[in-house]
């Protein structure tokens, strides 16, 4: 017997652009999923691909710079959250296909934003279940569905192993985002001490002209700048927004290892983000690297258990 292969794709925001890397090894090994549960970005990124807009995404997401990010939305204070995301989804929309229509099976988590309940969307548009599961509370706008107002899947499920079991899958990769040993780095050691590149006291080497001497003096001065420099940096308090990224990182990685000790995947893929914060949207080219790099490393993992 056949045995059916369950892709996961996790929550993450801009780190999840790792997800097209992941999709483009997975082809290149000849490896189709016949399960894709996906939170969040993993919801943008599966459905792209199951919808044929995986291309058209990956071009759009390698030529987001920060301005052009913000570009893509409508800004507004609106009772609903500070962002519309509709006019991003709309770009896409002649591209949408009801769930029930794709070869491949698809499932969009969501939260239900008046219970708290994980809402599994398996029906209906594409590009409505991917905004519903990644409409991030306060930030964007919940969405209105079957009579629920959902948001982001990422407070319910970051990591849907058993969405993917639900549908049938019997071999599970899950792409795991969250899995940070360290949200903010500069917060996570004492502050650096300056070097000693050359003492001041030292006299210059012999025969050093005066201007090679100059030179040293100002290069230890900048040195000594760049390292007071972080070590203010590393003593200020976190701003409004370092905290808030902070703490939804915290959240989403405790919530991921919880629900990993009751949903356990068979493979678990985890691209290398330490460096990578959740609003680096513009990183689209080595978070795809990246990505795809963590994919390949696993695959004759994949291999194995499929014909095991």
């Amino acid at each position: 017997m056949t045995k059916k292969l369950g892709l996961v794709l996790g929550s993450g925001a801009a780190r999840g652009w790792a997800h097209i890397g992941v999709l483009r090894a997975l082809d290149e090994i000849g490896t189709k999923p016949d399960v894709i549960a996906g939170c969040s970005v993993g919801a943008l990124v599966g459905g792209a691909h199951l919808i044929g807009a995986l291309d058209e995404f990956d071009g759009w997401a390698r030529m987001l710079k920060p301005l052009s990010t913000l570009q893509r939305f409508t800004l507004k204070v609106h009772r609903g959250g500070f962002i519309d995301t509709s006019p991003a989804f709309e770009a896409f929309r002649d591209y949408d296909q009801n769930i029930e229509d794709l070869s491949t099976k698809f499932v969009a988590v969501a939260a239900d934003l008046g219970t708290g309940e994980e809402i599994a969307i398996t029906k209906g548009s594409v590009i409505d279940a991917a905004r519903a599961s990644s409409a991030i509370p306060v930030v964007f706008h919940a969405v209105r569905m079957e009579g629920r107002w959902l948001v982001d899947g990422a407070l319910a499920n970051p990591a849907p192993v058993s969405g993917a079991r639900a549908l049938g899958a019997d071999v599970v990769i899950a792409v795991d985002l969250n899995a940070v040993p360290r949200v903010l780095d500069r917060f996570d050691a004492p502050p650096p001490s300056v070097p000693a590149v050359l003492p001041k006291d030292e006299p210059s080497p012999e025969g050093v002209t005066g201007a090679v001497a100059k030179l040293i003096d100002d290069t230890r001065a900048a040195i000594e700048r760049q390292f007071e420099f972080a070590k203010a940096r590393a003593n200020a308090q976190p701003h409004l927004f370092e905290t808030a990224y902070a703490a939804a990182d915290i959240f989403q990685m405790q919530l991921a290892r919880a629900r990993a000790q009751v949903d356990p995947p068979d493979i678990c893929v985890q691209p290398d983000m330490r460096d990578a914060m959740p609003t680096a949207f513009d990183r689209a080219d080595e978070f795809i690297a990246e990505g795809y790099r963590a994919m390949m490393e696993q695959s004759h993992v994949v291999e194995r258990l499929l014909k095991s």
